[in-house]
């Protein structure tokens, strides 16, 4: 059987389309207005959190923000002061 005879089968090419996952996965945008003052003060309480010997102080801005990324990095860094 060849392929341009498929069309002319009963029931084929009747499946639903499925949609495009790419598409449809939609995330709101991380929030880029964030002063460096801001940014600058999450870095520096991070800081902070690492280099105590306290058990890790949890990250106190919303996952996946800019401010959020500012005082892990901060954290990271105060760990590797302490050691």
């Amino acid at each position: 059987m060849q392929t341009e005879h498929l069309a002319e089968l009963p029931g084929f090419g009747m499946a639903p389309k499925l949609s495009d996952p790419m598409k449809e996965r939609v995330t709101k945008p991380v929030n880029l207005k964030v002063s460096d003052g801001a940014a600058r003060e999450a870095y520096e309480r991070g800081g902070h959190a690492g280099m105590r010997e306290t058990e890790c102080e949890e990250n106190p801005y919303p996952e996946g923000s800019k401010l959020a990324k500012a005082f892990e990095h901060g954290y990271l860094d105060g760990q590797k002061v302490q050691r």
